[in-house]
């Protein structure tokens, strides 16, 4: 029997999905152990080999296929823990990171509460200082033209400069190198012969597109994190091999693909969310099996809450997305998130005494109070354990104990008492707070975008995401909550869905109607460089897909929409006629009709290939249903909180491991699994499925 391995590690805890031959998905959970999160991801795998019923040694031995996606590279950013980088920019632009986008970076990132104290908003420190950037003499014109190439001795001198203040890798972004990078090139080139193993980042290869803050934020970012991902995953590599690990590892992407772990620091920032886009990856081949192609996907686990959109079965992306308020230019799936989750920190705002959820959080340690670490704030974990929903004896399996006791006395003196609340009243007044801010960002994310959802399920995963979706989703107007048979380890599910993907950017404008020779010999040349990299990751073209797109605008906007081009076949006049019309469609759903100017005439701006080489996808185990009565998962009757009646009730509780497919329950009530927790509120129904995910309706 061989297996293929997923681990997804989080701010908190570090998920796990083993899947053998037959299909058959064994889950575990962890807590994550920074700064060693190495460690966590044994632990995580000692868990699954002890269902397996077989030693960590024999089921590294047995894996050819191990799947990755971390936290590592945000946290490495949030925390500013990044390495010391040097970057060689055109002379005369070395502020272009000081500027960022005038007055727009100092309230981007921001919370709404945030921006209205306009006197304390600052544009973020740049990534690399001043004093770490080195202007060089040279110029490319718009055109790709090489106007003056830069001087080697000239970059020699810098880099050195730069190595010599403590530069760990260095960074290249001339202006219009993504015309031509012929000079980013060259200064590759001598940094190679100064140091052959510096590490190096090219605009022209990471962001060939066009935006200069963007394009330079990129770059900056990804040298502060290239040495710290090539240690993270060389220790990873070398600690699975000490166990008999000898198959080939494969890293997620924002973009939706996996890489091999050779190429991955090559792209470091492309693994910034790289969990939250796992789980939407995950979502769409769940959804898929289940037939909802629209669907609201979310993730609640220990530090954020995360949402995205998957719209007719096609995921949206973000040409310009921002960590830590910092925008940079990398094609990433459309992840929203706020600092809102199970280890989020309640405190009360010390203008107006009231309770305050986030953004702050306790994470893995020192946890929760109720973890009995070394918490001494109460989180939203404390708070769901006060209103009934967790249980020592399922929480992580049993194998986690939780204080009742210890988190009661820090919500009460710290929270309830100051507001003059009982403590369970004040932990609902929470828990409803909580729910609010998830609400408006879904919100946000669906109405005021012009999405209805009626149209949509609500996929619910993450550990904690079970214990709140209820008491949100008939207010939002979700058709069905879907929670997931792979529930809180859903990222690491969606590794396993995944595919290796490499994607190359070409930026040239070219305005409609244009010859289809342009076109397509800007995807051939696109092609050329993405077979060349498959091969080399040892994916012959034989195994290639390719997926084109193309960023699009009416002329002199500036925003841009990818519209994607059907079909393998090479451009022809019909083609580039429905192309321009699929955009103009897109720009009237998104903005409102008559909002078009096709009198402004329409560009194409960038040209998107990605390049897909299909892994074998194991397929989720079916069940018949076996009868709608659960009593045989039946454990217990307990008080909890019900959201909709807003008071203690004493309810049923089930264990889902005991459930089959067909059960039915009826709520108020609570389904304890080993890896979360799902709260069913009065008047809703859940439904084990065939697929053993638990869908509640109302």
């Amino acid at each position: 029997m061989s297996y293929t391995i997923a681990i997804d590690v989080g701010g908190t805890c570090t998920d796990c999905v083993v899947v053998d031959e037959a299909g058959v998905m064994t889950v575990a959970k962890a807590f994550s152990t920074p700064p060693d999160f190495s460690a966590g991801m044994l632990n995580a795998l000692r868990v699954a080999t002890h269902e397996l019923g077989m030693s960590l040694d024999e089921l590294l031995r047995s894996t050819p296929l191990f799947l990755h996606s971390t936290t590592v590279a945000e946290n490495a950013i949030v925390d500013g823990t990044l390495c010391k980088g040097g970057l060689l920019v055109t002379r005369g632009f070395e502020d272009t990171l000081y500027m960022t986008r005038g007055g727009y970076g100092r309230w981007s990132g921001l919370t709404e509460e945030d921006k209205k104290n306009v006197i304390d908003t600052d544009k973020p420190p740049p990534v690399i200082p001043f004093a770490m950037i080195k202007g060089i003499k040279e110029r490319t014109d718009y055109r790709g033209r090489v106007l003056a190439s830069p001087s080697e001795p000239e970059v020699e001198e810098a880099i050195r400069s730069l190595m010599e203040n403590g530069a760990e890798a260095i960074g290249v972004c001339f202006l219009w190198s993504f015309r031509n990078p012929e000079n980013e090139q060259l200064a590759e080139d001598t940094a190679k012969k100064i140091h052959p193993d510096l590490f190096v980042t090219r605009s022209s290869v990471l962001a060939p597109i066009n935006g200069e803050y963007e394009r330079t934020s990129a770059v900056a970012l990804n040298v502060c994190l290239g040495p710290i991902i090539s240690r993270y995953l060389a220790n990873l590599r070398q600690r699975l091999q000490e166990h008999g690990f000898q198959g080939a590892m494969l890293v997620m992407q924002a973009h939706g693909g996996l890489l091999t772990v050779d190429d991955a620091p090559a792209r470091s920032l492309g693994m910034v969310e790289s969990g939250p886009v796992g789980g939407l990856v995950g979502s769409k081949a769940l959804g898929a099996s289940l037939g909802f192609d629209n669907i609201l996907a979310t993730d609640m686990g220990g530090t954020t809450f995360k949402s995205g959109v998957i719209r007719g079965g096609s995921i949206e992306y973000q040409r310009e997305p921002m960590v830590a308020r910092y925008h940079y230019a990398l094609h990433k799936m459309d992840v929203v998130s706020i600092g809102l989750a199970g280890g989020s920190i309640i405190s009360l705002d010390p203008r107006t005494g009231m309770p305050k959820v986030g953004p702050r959080s306790a994470g893995a340690f020192p946890g929760p109070v109720c973890y009995g670490f070394a918490g001494q704030e109460p989180t939203i974990t404390d708070v769901d354990l006060i209103l009934g929903y967790l249980t020592p004896r399922f929480f992580l399996g049993g194998r986690a104990g939780l204080d009742r006791e210890r988190a009661w006395h820090a919500f009460e003196s710290t929270i309830a008492e100051p507001l003059d609340m009982e403590t369970v009243e004040a932990a609902g007044a929470v828990y409803r707070l909580a729910n609010s801010l998830i609400y408006d960002l879904l919100h946000r994310e669906t109405v005021e975008k012009g999405l209805d959802p009626r149209e949509y399920a609500l996929f619910a995963y993450g550990g904690t995401a079970g214990m709140h979706m209820a008491a949100i989703a008939p207010d939002l107007g979700v058709k069905a909550i879907v929670i997931p048979h792979s529930a809180s380890v859903h990222g690491a599910f969606g590794l396993v869905s995944a595919d290796v993907v490499y994607e190359d950017i070409a930026t040239l404008t070219l305005k409609l109607p244009v010859d289809p020779d342009e076109v397509n010999a800007v995807f051939a040349q696109l092609t050329e460089r993405v077979v060349e990299r498959l091969s080399l990751a040892g994916f012959e073209r034989e195994r290639v897909v390719f997926q084109r797109s193309v960023d699009m605008r009416y002329s002199r906007q500036v925003h841009v929409i990818n519209t994607s081009i059907e079909g393998q076949e090479p451009m022809a006049e019909g083609n580039l006629e429905r192309l321009g019309a699929r955009f103009e469609a897109i720009y009237a759903e998104r903005y409102g009709k008559e909002s078009g100017y096709r009198e402004a005439g329409i560009e194409m701006v960038s040209f998107v290939l990605r390049g897909i080489a299909r892994l074998r996808k194991p397929e989720l185990t079916r069940m018949e249903p076996a009868g709608h009565d659960p009593a045989a998962a039946y454990v217990e009757s307990r008080e909890v909180y019900v959201p909709k009646l807003r008071r203690l009730v004493e309810v049923a509780c089930y264990d889902f491991v005991e459930l089959v497919p067909g059960n039915q329950i009826e709520g108020p009530s609570v389904i304890w699994t080993p890896v979360t927790t799902v709260v069913v509120d009065a008047g809703q129904r859940a439904l084990c499925d065939r697929y053993k995910n638990i869908v509640i309706t109302w």
